[in-house]
This record gives C-alpha cells, structure tokens and sequence, in this order.
C-alpha cells in the first residue's frame, strides 16, 4: 500500500516536470520547440493512457487531500499522580480528554497543564468509570473550561455521590452527554481518525464494588495512520479475557495505555499476546497499592513493550504523523513533555 503511494506521487511528479522542461525549451530556443512539439504530444498520449490514482487512504477514513496525512495526532500522558488523564491533539484541530486525575484544585497538575496550552475548550471528555483518581479533576474542567461533549459510563458509585454531582453539572452545562456502547464508532475528527468503543457500561448499573466498577471502564481504540493506541481504564484481566475472545487480533496496538496502574490484575500474558504494544504507557504515583507491580511489569517486559511510566518520566508526548516528506508519511515519537 506504501509503495503504490510512492509510486503514483513519482509519476505525477515526473509528468509535470516534463511539461515544464518542453515549455521552457520552446521559450529560449522556438526552432527545438517545433521539434519537441511531436515529443510532447507523444507524452499528452502516453498521459492520457495512465490512470492516476488519489492517494490511498485508510478505509475507515477517507482523506480529502494529500495535505491531511500531515498533521500529526498528539496524546501526551499526563504527570497526574497516582491517577489518570490523557490530553489527546486531534489532526482536525479538536481536542480531547481521557479522565482527569484526583484533584480539582485550580493549582492542580491538570489545571496548570491545561492552562499553558491555552485550553479553554474541550471537545470531547471522557470519564472511564466513575473512581476518585479518574474523575476528581472533572470538577474543575466543568468549572473552568467548556465542554461539548461528555462520554460517560451509566455505572453509579454507590460510595460516594461525587461522581453524580459532576455528571449533574455536565447537564446544567448543556453539555452533550453520550453513553456509548461496545462497538461505537465515536465522531472525533471522523474523516481521518477511528475512536472505537470496545468495552462500557451503558445500561444504568449500581455498584460499590471496586472490580465491578473497573470493569465498567470505557476502553477506547484510537486509530490514525496505521497506527493504534488502545486506552483500557481500569479493565481487569476477566474483561481483557472477554475482548481476545471477541476481537482477537483485532486488539493489535502499537501503544498501550496499561490499565489501573499497572495492577497485578491488570495487563494479563493472554491479552498482551494479541495487542503485542511497542510502548506501554502507565499512569502512577505514590500509592500503598504496589503499583505498579512487578508481576504486571515482568508480563509487560516479556511481551516487548518498551514501558514508561509518570512517576519516572513525568508527562509524555507521543505523537503521530506530521511529516514534510510524502515518501514517510508516517512519524511516530514517543517524547518527555
């Protein structure tokens, strides 16, 4: 598929450039012209019997131009603390925001983040499942930055009524608010990137349990260019089970958000055979929990995955896309914000 994008960009190139040395020629120099003339219309003939083809784009997402392979996606996993919060730059210029960490003071992490890049909209937000460390920094998000769209889990956490009393706010808000299921196809940047649902809670359930509300998580896949992150929450190794069975190695990604920390319930040998990340990115802080644990850390090692964590690292960028080179469409970079 690469190579027939090469090759119809040479060959494109190649007749225009042919053109331009036949005007040029007949410019400076009339008589060679009269003489080239035969050649050119030996070239108009040759052209017109070639077909060219767009440039070939990923069937889920129909480009309109050469231009839009361009623009890079960024997600830059963010130093929350033992939490988590991804902000992702869409090509199309909108944003997102996966779950937002455990504070919601305005002197927060994610606050200041947001801040220094000159965030005050976000497109689409997203709670996982409805636990402290990943709904917390909602409440300042609502407070501070417009929101148009809030994809969340109807799972309750009976524990606690914070949960409720932000998702009373998104509505107060007018906020659009979704409940996706397993399977959707959600419309970020529709015509270049694919956010599939793959596991959620979208019927009203009610639960104190911290498993039951780990496995109601929201797990996106995100794919641009050929490349494919796969975001899990804090889905335990019963729901991974559920997806191999389901997706098999449809499940293949190339970054993996790894979920609940690194928990040793977490991230298990059989799903890590079918998604066989290059990176895994854990979200982590100071915790009485052990994570992440060195069980889930050997699985992870085992499987390949060059793996980076916040607590180490503090913020990371990776970015996809946003070459000048029509001939490597495709960058990726894995970076320390």
């Amino acid at each position: 598929m690469q190579l027939r994008t090469q090759t119809t960009v040479t060959i494109r190139i190649l007749k225009t450039m042919l053109a331009s040395a036949f005007l040029f020629t007949s410019i400076l120099f009339p008589a060679a012209g009269l003489l080239n003339a035969g050649a050119f219309d030996t070239l108009k003939e040759f052209s017109a019997g070639v077909e060219f083809h767009a440039l070939p784009q990923p069937d889920h997402a129909p480009a309109a131009d050469f231009v839009s392979v361009l623009r890079p996606l960024k997600v830059y996993f963010l130093n929350v603390g033992q939490g988590d919060a991804a902000y992702i730059e869409l090509p199309d210029g909108t944003n997102a925001l996966i779950d937002a960490g455990r504070s919601k003071a305005k002197t927060s992490y994610l606050a200041s983040f947001l801040n220094e890049h000159n965030v005050t909209k976000i497109d689409n937000v997203v709670l996982t499942h409805p636990h402290a460390d990943h709904y917390t920094g909602l409440q300042y998000v609502f407070s501070n930055i417009r929101v148009d769209n809030f994809f969340d889990t109807q799972a309750d956490n009976t524990s606690t009524s914070v949960d409720e009393s932000i998702r009373a706010k998104a509505q107060a808000l007018g906020v659009n608010i979704v409940h996706p299921s397993a399977g959707d196809i959600l419309p970020w940047d529709p015509r270049e990137v694919q956010v599939k649902v793959l596991n959620a809670c979208s019927e009203p359930v009610a639960s104190a349990s911290g498993q039951f509300l780990n496995d109601c998580s929201i797990v996106l896949r995100i794919t641009y260019q050929n490349t494919s992150m796969l975001f899990t929450g804090d889905m335990q190794e019963d729901v991974e089970a559920e997806l191999v069975k389901e997706y098999g190695s449809a499940l293949r990604a190339d970054v993996l958000k790894v979920g609940h920390h690194g928990s040793q319930y977490s991230s298990g040998d059989a799903f890590l055979a079918v998604v066989r990340p290059h990176d895994a990115y854990i979200s982590v802080g100071p915790n009485n929990y052990g994570h992440p644990m060195p069980s889930c850390l050997a699985r992870l090692q085992n499987a390949g995955a060059i793996i980076h964590r916040t607590d180490l690292e503090g913020t990371m960028e990776y970015t996809i896309g946003g070459t000048v080179s029509p001939s490597t469409p495709d960058a990726i970079g894995s970076l320390r914000y």
